[in-house]
């Protein structure tokens, strides 16, 4: 109503008409809207109201290609508008046309040089990459052009935002350039690096093991698990480069640093130790252990026993390991999904025995009205459900008969209603 009184005083104003489409299209007459929205279109608007309004509108009718069209039309009236430049780049984004953005960042770089334009159109190409059918195409065209720009940018010093160089290594990385892409995130460019915790390192990491320098790839590891001893994918970094080490035979070279990165552990014995001062250092602290260590000597079991090693039990048995993780961890949620990939470590008939054990560390409470025993808290009560979730993992559940079945059926329900008091 409003934009009909309006459009009586000034028939001919673009925005007005718009806002009348919104309302049409609000009220449910799709067609009345679309028709009027097209009038508007066809005279090419170039004010900023009537624009947005049609973004808008366009938007909600579900139809983003109309933007692109929209916008084509005011960059040719208005060619030196970053704004209007900016907005076609982004409508083409929306409707996947990679390289008409291509072709727009560029446009807008020429009008306003700078960096966050160019590598628009950097990326436009790393998406027709990811887009093209053909990947011989993808690998002879699209990247190395990518590639070539961002090295101009690099020669030039040009290089500002971390963005930017992790834009550069995705390129290196597709090209598999992974010596190029280890050189960028090792050299100056690398230092930009700084948004995530370990972003560096952990490229680093996947680089090394593409390249198979596992010495590199095992000392980056073991010197990042000195400071983050509870990052489970440096302890895989770190068992991987060291069994590729052992199969190999490597030794470091008398005289020199073991390799780049420094002390590398290329022998199990070294491994278990090193593992077993992080544990020392774990226990030392009192409270507030960390589960990286404690994981870590199992999953070295684990690694020894498939490759049908006699040594694994100079280690510990993994029964005990599992039972002295449960009465530290077993209170956290994650327990559970912790241990359940460690079970085949146990011989069947450690089964009940070492479900046995669990439960002499759960302290449950008999009520006085006779019943189950049940937990105090939640602690307590993340502790059972660990238990009878390992329970019915190693089968103790299946082999119970018909009866003992039902009852167990009853007994979980009835804990089910307890632990809704917590």
């Amino acid at each position: 109503q409003q934009a009909d009184k309006l459009l009586k005083k000034h028939k001919d104003l673009h925005c007005a008409k718009v806002l009348k489409a919104i309302g049409l299209q609000r009220t449910g007459k799709h067609d009345e809207a679309f028709s009027l929205a097209q009038e508007v279109t066809a005279l090419e608007p170039t004010d900023d109201n009537s624009l947005q309004a049609l973004t808008i509108l366009y938007r909600e009718m579900h139809r983003p290609e109309l933007v692109t069209k929209l916008y084509e039309a005011a960059v040719k009236k208005v060619p030196s508008s970053e704004e209007y430049h900016s907005h076609l780049f982004m409508a083409y984004a929306r409707v996947g046309e990679y390289k008409k953005m291509q072709q727009a960042g560029m446009a807008l770089y020429k009008i306003v040089p700078k960096n966050p334009y160019y590598f628009w159109s950097v990326m436009s190409l790393v998406m027709q990459s990811i887009s093209a059918q053909d990947e011989k195409l993808s690998k002879t065209m699209f990247l190395p052009l990518a590639e070539r720009m961002v090295e101009k940018m690099v020669k030039e010093d040009k290089i500002e935002a971390e963005a930017e160089v992790q834009l550069y290594y995705m390129i290196l990385e597709r090209l598999g350039k992974f010596q190029e892409a280890l050189n960028v995130l090792r050299g100056n460019l690398g230092e930009k690096l700084t948004s995530e915790l370990q972003s560096r390192e952990s490229k680093c990491l996947a680089m090394y093991k593409k390249l198979r320098k596992w010495q590199e790839c095992n000392a980056l590891s073991r010197k990042l698990l000195l400071n983050n001893p509870d990052d489970w994918q440096f302890y895989l970094s770190y068992f991987d480069s060291l069994f590729h080490l052992v199969d190999e035979g490597w030794i470091p070279p008398e005289g020199n640093d073991h390799s780049v990165e420094g002390v590398v552990d290329y022998s199990v014995e070294e491994a278990a130790k090193f593992i077993e001062d992080r544990i020392i250092n774990e226990e030392s602290k009192g409270f507030r252990k960390l589960r990286g260590p404690y994981l870590a000597k199992l999953e070295l079991i684990q690694r020894l026993r498939q490759r049908g090693a006699n040594d694994e039990h100079k280690l510990g048995e993994p029964v005990e390991l599992m039972i002295q993780y449960f009465e530290k961890f077993g209170d956290k949620p994650c327990c559970y999904t912790d241990l359940k990939v460690f079970v085949d470590l146990l011989s069947p008939d450690q089964h009940i025995q070492f479900i046995n054990k669990l439960m002499e560390a759960v302290p449950l409470m008999v009520p006085a009205d006779g019943g189950f025993a049940l937990p105090g808290d939640t602690k307590v009560m993340y502790r059972h459900m660990c238990v009878v979730q390992l329970s019915r993992l190693l089968c103790l559940h299946h082999n119970k008969d018909q009866s003992e079945k039902l009852n167990l059926i009853g007994e979980l329900m009835s804990r089910y209603r307890h632990g809704l008091e917590f």
